[in-house]
């Protein structure tokens, strides 16, 4: 497939990206009123006891999502700090430009990376020494290993309470079994499906006392 085969996928990516940017900059500016309403919703069709339970869940994902987009923004920030590092020390122009933007673009799997090397071989060619750009993408897939392996899992696993074993198996299970988008929800449905899972256990121990 040649290059102008993948432009409608990505169109349809970018456009998928504004859409929901742009209903999560409605939801948070509506956010009591749409609770509100869905509060009362709940409690008319499903009682007060079942409202309790889903407002814990709710809740849960709050929690793991707010933490897991905190995780993402301190490994970004690293990621620009060593980006602007290895652009400055292979001589780059606007090392540190470059460096800044190809660090905020890791807010996305895959995609800081990408921008990265484009940044790095493009400054790199219009400096009138390519092997700038040579050196600049070696730095950045040492970087990238670095990140993948010991930056989100320690930075991210610490905001979602998730050991660093388990953050990387979720980036491994969840990126197979659904690609891109498996990989930008790996880390917070790793962490709810853990979460549930000591929530449900602590249930079971609960009722086994009560019977002893």
């Amino acid at each position: 497939m040649g290059i102008t085969g993948y432009i409608p996928k990505i169109g349809s990516s970018l456009i998928d990206i504004v859409v929901g940017l742009t209903a999560a900059f409605y939801f948070l500016m509506e956010k009591e009123r749409i609770l509100g309403f869905c509060k009362d919703a709940s409690l008319v069709f499903f009682g007060e006891k079942a409202t309790r339970r889903i407002r814990r869940v709710a809740r849960e994902i709050d929690n793991v999502v707010m933490g897991y987009l905190g995780g993402q923004l301190t490994d970004a920030g690293i990621m620009a700090v060593l980006f602007s590092i290895a652009f400055t020390v292979v001589r780059l122009p606007y090392g540190v430009v470059l460096g800044l933007i190809s660090g905020f673009s890791n807010l996305i799997p895959y995609f800081g990376a990408v921008m990265a090397f484009i940044l790095a071989i493009l400054a790199g060619l219009l400096s009138g020494e390519p092997i700038r750009a040579l050196y600049a993408s070696i730095l950045i897939l040492i970087l990238q290993q670095i990140d993948s392996m010991f930056i989100v899992p320690k930075v991210v696993g610490k905001k979602v309470e998730m050991h660093p074993v388990l953050v990387l198996l979720s980036l491994a299970i969840f990126g197979r079994l659904f690609g891109f988008w498996g990989l930008l929800v790996a880390v917070p449905l790793g962490a709810l499906i853990k979460n549930f899972y000591f929530w449900l256990m602590n249930k079971k121990q609960e009722k086994t006392e009560d019977w002893q």
